[in-house]
């Protein structure tokens, strides 16, 4: 179902769980359409209730277009039959030409129902077709239309149709030609042939309300359907035509009624596979699976372009659509014909894409066709399965599913036959394929029909000889599954392990591999047990890994895989022993179990889960109860950051009791895709079991592998071949091989003991159900006596399949049965011995029980036997001969049938480095033994084992064995070792060491053992202590934490518990094994414990003797040495005094370069490693105090244009008045730029040395890197240490850190350094430094001067002096403010905030660097005229007159003239401060620095008083120069103003204030608060300068006066103290103001009236720029614009807006989050010289950093100079996940968190250092 936008919004969907996407091909909106969605959901337009007391259209108003329509689609139609004989590509240019003529009917069809009626009715009457296109002699056209009729029937002949099955005959759209009766079935079959163009599609589905024509519309696409198969392999583009036809059909289909009418009137169903099958039988190629020459069959080519571009796709994606309404499903499954025909279909796919293991090198080219086979099978025939399974839920529906059962096994037989495959082969281990779509089928419908529909299993088990084939394939593929993951196939490549991967994923395996372990299971519940195991065994190729034979080799395997194997081997009967996903589990407890397991691996975001929840093709049963099972097993994550500031998304995260009684490992084994997700499951348990207290630190933990549940009936345990006797003597020789350390690691033991407590648990529950142990008959005969036991032969070394008698059975020694490597050549080569892989390739292996038995060799055939790598070669006519050896009558047994009665025998070759003749048989069956040399002496190779020999009379216990048809294996590694040390001697029992003897003729390996005995060895081994079991068989506990030695004592109480017999072995082997061992034990430690007693005695002597002996050379030194160490310790105290007096005098920096802590010195400066970029974040303040909103309406943007007055254009306004009305010289020092286009200069922290900088740079030049996002050229590089991003190092001036540097007062009297201040200004000179440091500094001002754009350099147009200095001075200004800005406007400290760190603070460096060129340019050592403002350094000692009221001396007629001069009063206070601080030298005494603040702050004070004068009108002026702790200050200010023209009774009130509410407060809030914008800025000056942290005030009502003070301010000049206050102005009338008091600032009053009265002289000649430049305007701290909660209402504004620039709509468009401004992503269409949009409003609204909202997608992206990074989101669906591109289509919300930390990282320009994924935008974007 799909709604457009308009009725989704308007309908009620409260609730609902939705997708929202753009469709990029239209459609038709079911909105109304009661068949397909509920009336309530219907909006106000549509639905029954919409058409009522509507009027009909009277039918005069439609003759005119009932006349002309017919002749309007007449014309389409000559057009298309016109164009039909052109070429493809000309064809397509006359479907565009007809774009207009269609782009017309579509807009007459959005006329309404009336006009859309009249449409139809002309599309589908027969009378008048026939009339307008048949040729009539009658005809003015008949030539036209007779030629028009030729075009016509050869573009129907020209779209052929493949074989029709027999049987299909009489449906005509299969066989025949087609006829169209009606204008809508020609314009369908156009539709066809032209590909179906997007417009004539839209305008065929844009009619489809009317219900009549739907159903004709229907029938024409049903007719037209066999050729539209032919046209998806045809096309060149079958991907677009793939989507235009579901595009269709899905608004055909979806319909049941209509769905079934289609299919019962015309045979759908029929016509969609008969499609399919002629679709792909063109495609079909031999089988190359089991034997070329006896296969038949035939499968589909993957690399044909049918299956690589998925050509069959449509057709599939309608079956399974049709196929989910149940009727039609059940007329398929009804109809035997039809599952014949479909099962005929599947067999293409049966074995496809072969896979042939490389032996000897590797894959030249490597396929990439298996995806192709993977997506065919699941779309073609797991998708249509699980569509008919979802319709056979009960008993009545089963007959159903018997009739596809029995078409099924009746295909499998067939196919089997078709292959070659016979009872006897096993196929070739070298081969593999992972499609077995018909094994799949079977295996579903039948667990289907037992779990549903109540049918017995013994009713839908194939037969046992047919059961036995069926299970071949999948066991082969299990096997070579773990063979891939084991690396066994690395030399094909990575496509194969991309099969192995595909096979398990989540998409895949509930059709693949769940299907293949249930039909698995199913067999070994069925047949018999140790012939499943052995079968298993031999598929896996580890019986010869599991032989005891020192000299044993795997002839299949390599070493390196040999233990990889085993573990997969054991890994898959533990898979196939406990999973219980198709016969035990509900499907809520498997949808818990698939989501503990994928949890487990990792933590997840909801749609992960939803995405990798297994899925069965479309079936809901998984997600209706995802929400339920996901709270029981999960706990939410919200949305956090990490300390990087990585944005992590919404997790789930598992609880606590997952971990304790739900984490399954084998499961995670059996859907971990990647091996590591499956050490990450158990990384991830090991550390809940740490944070829990569960187990220690150093706890070895163990997979905690779970006891299954119950199986459920009528199925058969699957457990009950693992406790056969086979399989208990594999467990026996597991656990020796692990005791002794041969070829096993820890996680091959931890399965071991997992298995047999498997075995343990079921026969125990057996015995408690009343059930009894298989007794032994089959075995009778066969089975050897205890005390002899042949290798590799494992059902004859337990007499029973008990595990309780078998554990106790103590095996003493097991006979050998070497079997030499032999090789058949045909010449008597030996270098024919190279080809042994490949012979054995060849050769098939039966799972029989017993060991590894030569194959008879032909006849003139060599044998060549190898032995300790000598080799003999025999002469031809003598081939040795064993009684093993088969006549030609003998046929090997089946798979997994009872074996023959009898047991091998190999013949034995010397152990010693010589030719040994053969052993040759004797008539009466018993091996005659050749003379051998003396036993060869081994070393010790078993732990309690020996190897000997066996007597001579055991010869005749191979009666019976010339029965065995033994397979034979050709070994390709010779003599290899598999016995290294076994475990040390002081774990295990005493006597158990004794070193084995290898003698000549039958050998045998002497045990001793038994299984319980073996597991007490492993116990104390793996604790490292001797006796370590301590028997607890009450012990109940029901946890899987724990370490080896925890599961075995549990395995350990388990038998005890459940079996007396067990118990007392138990205590009898520990009382054996360590009694004596004990007691020898105790008397050894009593020993050692005496031993390192007396030790220790003997070390405490010799150390006493030690420190008496330097305690005596001490004395003695000190006593000769007593008057020089007095002078000493004397001299030393003076020295600490002086330390303590004068501190080291230079600081030491650490270079990260070369390592070294040094000063920066002339000679060799250091410097900060620093990042500088052009920055507007200060420029973005706005004046309005309430946050300002992205635009979602016309209306708000309009808003926003009014409201957003930015600090930017504020200075830009003042600069241009002040430029009107002021000599520029003096205009350029009243105030600063930066504030759009500044320079910011941060740093890491770090220093380097200077030539250490550049060696780095050189360095880094040299490397040539691919995708490398430094602009090393330009300076860019990465810290050294801490990799952030550096393009510049700003060098440390040797005076800071030096005393001797340091400017002090010479006297203590405050009227004194009025002249000080003015002397030091008049004595400037410019610091003597070295050439390199002098160097570096002018490089340093070049790199910043060259960060930001040339437009914000300067606001003149030609660059001066003047505007050089305002630029350097700007600099410092910016780097404060954006400081101040970063603290959060204010100096209040709350412990929320993040405050900046004053250590990683650059600007002391800086101003010492922005310092040195201000005195450069103001003439600082140089001729008194020469440079500088305003000629030489007059200027600024006059500007400090004027702020002091002191005369400047010597300075008389160089002044600017005063009428072209800015008043002082106009001129920023924060500026002059800074050009004073810049010029003074830079390490002054703070009495300096408080002079020059204080009288500074005294013009700031004065200014903020006159400016919130200006801001009241007369009655206000009146009450506030009156009243109020201010009114001395503002009477003085007044009454110098008050005759001028600079107050005007026109003002209003204050911004945002009512007029009556007015009081006088409100002007000293006013004042005080203009007054901290200076404050703040001084306060961090100081701070910086004096190297120490800023004041912290916790209360922000205290703040002006917590500066003051910390300024020393407060007792001179300040808005707080009101007594300070009217003794500075004295006692005040509002007419007349007495003499103030004198106070050692001098005369404020007189000062005050100076001022005043310079604005009031400027205000008589410009009164408006007057009042403007004095209008105070309080900006807020920089924001982004607000976003709306609901992503939504952002998409549908901005999607379809028109761009302000081209004012087209941006087919990407974006939104700047700074001003609101909306872009052409990646488009030309406003490009100015050469560069894009988005980099240009970069640059004009943040100076090359903006950040952008991509609409279409909901990301954020950041642009930063030339480079750009994709940021995140920071609108999250529900669960707190991101939508990147709206693919999932969820709504959004904004996540405030996010939001905050795009807009900190902005203000604190952390950009760069945050997001690490930058590329080259190349000013594209």
């Amino acid at each position: 179902m799909s709604l457009c936008a308009q009725c989704f919004q308007e309908g009620d969907h409260e609730g609902h769980d939705f997708n929202m996407f753009r469709s990029q091909a239209g459609g038709a909106c079911d909105c109304g359409n009661s068949a397909v969605m509920k009336e309530t959901g219907f909006c106000h337009r549509h639905g029954s209730q919409a058409q009522l007391n509507k009027p009909e259209v009277p039918p005069d108003l439609l003759a005119i277009a009932d006349a002309m329509m017919p002749r309007i689609f007449l014309r389409f139609i000559q057009h298309c039959r016109e164009s039909s004989s052109l070429p493809s590509k000309q064809v397509q240019e006359a479907m565009e030409d007809s774009s207009l003529y269609l782009d017309l009917l579509q807009d007459l069809s959005r006329l309404g129902a009336a006009m859309r009626r009249t449409m139809t009715k002309s599309l589908c009457n027969p009378k008048v077709y026939s009339e307008l296109t048949q040729p009539s002699s009658h005809h003015v056209n008949n030539e036209y239309l007779s030629q028009s009729k030729v075009y016509y029937e050869e573009a129907i002949n020209s779209i052929p149709f493949g074989d029709v099955p027999p049987g299909y005959e009489d449906i005509a759209t299969l066989n025949g030609p087609l006829i169209h009766k009606t204008f809508l079935d020609e314009i369908v079959f156009w539709t066809v042939k032209f590909e179906f163009p997007q417009k004539l599609v839209c305008l065929l589905l844009n009619m489809l309300p009317d219900t009549e024509y739907e159903d004709a519309f229907a029938r024409a696409f049903v007719q037209h359907y066999s050729r539209i198969s032919v046209m998806l392999v045809q096309s060149r583009d079958s991907e677009t035509l793939s989507n235009r036809v579901v595009h269709v059909s899905v608004q055909l289909f979806s319909d049941q009624d209509l769905a079934y009418r289609m299919t019962d009137s015309f045979h759908l169903l029929h016509i969609m596979i008969v499609s399919l099958k002629n679709m792909m039988k063109n495609i079909c190629i031999p089988s190359t699976l089991h034997d070329k020459r006896r296969n038949t069959h035939k499968v589909v080519k993957c690399e044909d372009h049918v299956m690589k571009n998925h050509c069959y796709w449509p057709l599939v994606s309608d079956l399974n659509n049709v196929l989910s309404h149940k009727p039609i499903a059940v007329k398929f499954m009804s109809d035997p014909i039809l599952i014949q025909e479909w099962f005929s279909f599947l067999s293409m796919f049966q074995g496809m894409n072969v896979n042939v293991r490389e032996l000897t090198h590797h894959v030249e080219f490597e396929p990439q066709t298996y995806y192709a086979a993977f997506s065919a099978e699941l779309e073609a025939s797991a998708s249509p399965m699980w569509a008919l399974v979802s319709h056979l839920k009960d008993s009545e529906t089963k007959h159903y599913t018997f009739s596809v059962l029995r078409q099924c096994l009746h295909a499998l037989s067939n196919w089997f036959n078709a292959v070659g495959f016979a009872r006897s082969d096993m196929g070739d281990p070298y081969q593999v394929s992972f499609h077995l779509p018909l094994h799949r089928y079977y295996s579903v419908f039948m667990c289907q029909a037992v779990k549903a529909q109540g049918a017995q299993l013994a009713d839908v088990l194939p037969p046992q000889d047919l059961l036995h084939l069926i299970m071949v394939h999948p066991l082969r593929l299990q096997a070579a599954f773990y063979e891939i993951l084991s690396g066994m196939w690395v030399r094909n490549g990575l496509q194969i392990k991309g099969q192995a991967m595909t096979y398990i994923q989540c998409h895949f395996c509930n059709s693949m591999v769940d299907a293949d372990l249930y039909l698995l299971q199913i067999c070994a519940g069925e047949l018999p047990p140790d012939n499943f195991i052995m079968t298993v065994l031999d598929r896996f190729h580890v019986l010869e890994s599991l032989s005891l034979s020192p000299r044993a080799s795997n002839s299949f395997l390599d070493s390196e895989h040999e233990v990889g194997i085993l573990e997969s081997c054991l890994t898959f009967l533990a898979t196939l022993m406990t999973v219980r996903t198709n016969i035990g589990l509900s499907e809520s407890e498997l949808a818990q179990l698939e989501m503990v397991t994928l949890l487990c691996m990792g933590d997840k975001t909801h749609s992960q889960l939803m995405e990798y929840m297994p899925e069965k093709c479309g079936s809901a049963a998984q997600s209706r109860d995802f929400e339920a099972v996901l709270s029981r097993v999960s706990s939410y994550r919200a949305p956090n950051f990490e300390a990087s500031g990585t944005m992590q998304q919404g997790m789930y995260i598992p609880r606590n009791h997952v971990w304790e009684n739900l984490y399954d490992p084998v499961y995670v084994l059996l859907r971990a895709v990647q091996r590591k997700d499956f050490q990450a499951s158990l990384d991830r348990f090991k550390l809940f079991c740490k944070q829990s207290g569960n187990i220690s630190n150093s706890g070895n933990l163990w997979p905690p592998f779970r006891l299954p549940s119950s199986v459920r009936s009528p199925y058969t345990d699957p457990q009950r071949i693992i406790g056969c006797r086979s399989f208990h003597a594999v467990i026996l020789v597991l656990l020796y091989n692990a005791l002794n350390e041969i070829t096993t690691n820890d996680h091959l033991l931890s399965l071991t003991i997992y298995l047999l407590e498997l075995t343990v648990e079921y026969q125990a529950k057996h015995q408690a159900q009343g059930g009894e142990v298989m007794a032994a008959p089959f075995y009778e005969g066969i089975t050897e006596p205890d005390d002899d036991k042949p290798d590799g032969q494992f059902s004859k070394w337990f007499a029973s399949d008990d595990i309780f008698t078998n554990a106790n059975t103590v095996v003493s020694k097991v006979h050998l049965n070497p079997t030499p490597s032999i090789s058949s050549c045909s010449d008597g080569d030996p270098s024919d011995l190279e080809d042994m892989d490949e012979i054995e390739a060849g050769v098939p292996r039966l799972a029989l029980p017993g060991a590894p038995q030569p194959r008879p060799l032909p006849l003139g055939s060599e044998v060549v036997v190898y032995q300790q790598n000598v080799s003999a070669i025999v002469p031809s006519g003598e081939v040795p001969t064993t009684p093993d050896t088969p006549t030609q009558d003998q046929v090997s047994p089946p798979l997994a049938l009872p074996p023959p009665i009898g047991s091998p025998a190999s013949p034995v070759s010397s152990p010693v480095n010589m030719l040994v003749p053969l052993v040759e048989s004797s008539s009466d069956g018993i091996s005659s033994q050749a003379s051998l040399p003396a036993p060869t002496q081994y070393p010790s190779l078993l732990a309690g084992t020996e190897v000997g020999r066996r007597g001579n009379g055991r010869s005749g216990s191979s009666r019976n064995r010339s029965r065995l048809n033994p397979s034979f294996a050709l070994k390709p590694h010779f003599n290899r070792s598999r016995r290294p040390a076994g475990p040390s001697k002081a774990l295990l029992p005493p006597g158990s060491t004794s070193p084995p003897q290898l003698h000549a003729g039958d050998q045998y390996v002497a045990i001793e053992d038994s299984i319980i005995s073996l597991l007490i060895k492993l116990h104390s081994k793996l604790t490292g202590k001797p006796n370590s079991y301590r028997p607890n068989f009450e012990e109940m506990s029901d946890s899987r934490i724990g370490d080896g030695p925890f599961f075995i004592a549990k395995l350990l109480n388990k038998l005890g518990r459940h079996d007396l017999s067990a118990k007392k072995c138990i205590l009898d082997t520990i009382s054996r094994l360590y009694c004596k061992r004990e007691e020898d034990s105790s008397a050894s430690s009593e020993e050692e414990a005496r031993a390192r007693e007396e030790k220790r005695k003997r070390a405490k002597e010799r150390q006493k003797r030690v420190m008496a002996e330097f305690a005596n050379r001490q004395r003695q030194f000190m006593e000769q040495n007593k008057a020089e160490a007095a002078e000493a310790e004397a001299g030393g105290n003076d020295a600490m005094e002086v330390e303590e007096q004068e501190p080291e005098r230079h600081k030491e920096y650490d270079c990260v370069i070369c390592n070294q802590s040094i000063p920066s010195t002339p000679e060799r400066p250091v410097g900060l490693v620093v990042l500088l970029q052009a920055t507007s974040v200060l420029g973005h303040r706005t004046s309005s105090q309430k946050p300002l909103s992205v635009p979602t309406s016309d209306s708000e943007r309009i808003r926003l244009k009014q409201r957003r007055y930015t600090l930017g254009q504020y200075m830009e306004e003042r600069a241009d008045t002040l430029n009107r009305h002021f000599d520029i010289n003096s205009w350029l020092a009243s105030m600063n730029i930066g504030w759009e286009g500044g320079v910011h200069v941060q740093t890491c922290g770090h220093h380097l040395h200077l030539d250490c900088h550049q060696s780095y740079l050189l360095a880094l030049r040299s490397q040539h890197r691919p995708n490398n996002t430094l602009n090393v050229d330009k300076g860019e590089y990465w810290c050294p240490l801490c990799r952030q991003l550096g393009n510049s190092v700003l060098p440390i001036s040797p005076e800071i850190g030096d005393l001797s540097a340091l400017v002090k007062h010479p006297s203590t009297c405050d009227s004194d350094l009025f002249e000080e201040v003015d002397r030091l200004l008049n004595d400037l000179t410019v610091p003597t430094f070295s050439t390199s440091l002098t160097n570096a500094m002018a490089h340093m001002m070049e790199d910043m001067t060259v960060t930001t754009y040339a437009k914000y350099r300067n606001v003149s147009t030609n660059p001066s002096t003047p505007s050089l200095f305002m630029f350097v001075s700007s600099i410092l200004r910016t780097n404060l403010e954006v400081e101040l800005v970063q603290r959060g406007g204010s100096l209040v400290y709350q412990a929320q905030d993040a405050k900046m760190d004053v250590k990683r603070s650059c600007l002391m460096p800086l101003l010492h660097v922005l310092g040195f060129h201000s005195k450069i340019l103001n003439g600082g050592g140089g001729d008194f005229n020469a440079g500088g403002i305003g000629g030489g350094l007059h200027w600024i000692r006059q500007t400090w007159a004027s702020i002091s009221q002191r005369p400047v001396t010597g300075s008389e007629g160089a002044v600017t003239p005063r009428e072209r001069e800015v008043p002082l009063l106009l001129r920023d206070p924060v500026t002059l401060l800074l050009q004073l601080v810049l010029l003074l030298p830079s390490r002054i005494d703070q009495g300096y620095l408080r002079c020059v603040v204080a009288n500074v702050y005294r013009v700031a004070v004065v200014g903020a008083a006159v400016s919130a004068l200006r801001a009241l009108n007369e009655s206000q002026r009146d009450q506030a120069t009156n009243t109020g702790p201010l009114a001395p200050l503002l009477a003085l200010a007044h009454n110098t103003l008050r005759d001028s023209p600079f107050f005007c009774d026109d003002q209003v009130s204050l911004p945002d204030q009512p007029q009556d509410s007015w009081t006088v407060n409100d002007v000293t809030c006013q004042v005080r608060e203009t007054c901290l914008q200076f404050l703040r800025i001084a306060a961090l000056l100081k701070a910086h300068l004096a190297e120490e942290n800023s004041p912290v005030i916790a209360d922000p009502i205290a703040e002006c006066g917590a500066l003051e003070q910390y300024l020393g301010v407060w007792d001179t000049c300040s808005v707080v103290n009101s007594t300070i206050m009217g003794n500075m102005c004295g006692t005040y009338r509002a007419s007349e103001v007495s003499s103030p008091v004198e106070t050692r600032l001098g005369d404020l009053a007189g000062g005050t009236r100076v001022w005043c009265s310079e604005v009031a002289a400027f205000a008589s000649q410009a009164q408006v720029a007057a009042s403007t430049l004095l209008t105070s305007v309080h900006f807020s701290q920089p924001r982004l614009l607000k976003l709306p909660h609901s992503y939504d209402a952002i998409f549908q504004y901005y999607h379809r807006r028109q761009c302000s620039q081209c004012n087209s709509i941006p087919k990407d468009p974006s939104v700047c989050l700074l001003c609101g401004t909306i872009v052409c992503l990646r488009e030309t269409c406003c490009k100015q010289q050469e560069v894009c949009e988005c980099v240009q409003h970069a640059i004009d609204c943040g100076a090359g950093t903006a950040i952008f909202l991509v609409i279409n997608s909901s990301t954020v992206i950041v642009i930063r100079g030339p480079r750009v990074c994709l940021w995140g989101c920071v609108h999250l669906d529900s669960f707190g996940e991101e939508d990147r591109e709206l693919k999932r289509g969820k709504p959004l919300y904004l996540s405030e968190d996010r939001y905050h930390l795009l807009e900190q990282q902005w203000l604190s320009h952390g950009f760069d250092h945050t997001n690490k994924r930058w590329i080259w935008h190349r000013d594209i974007l």
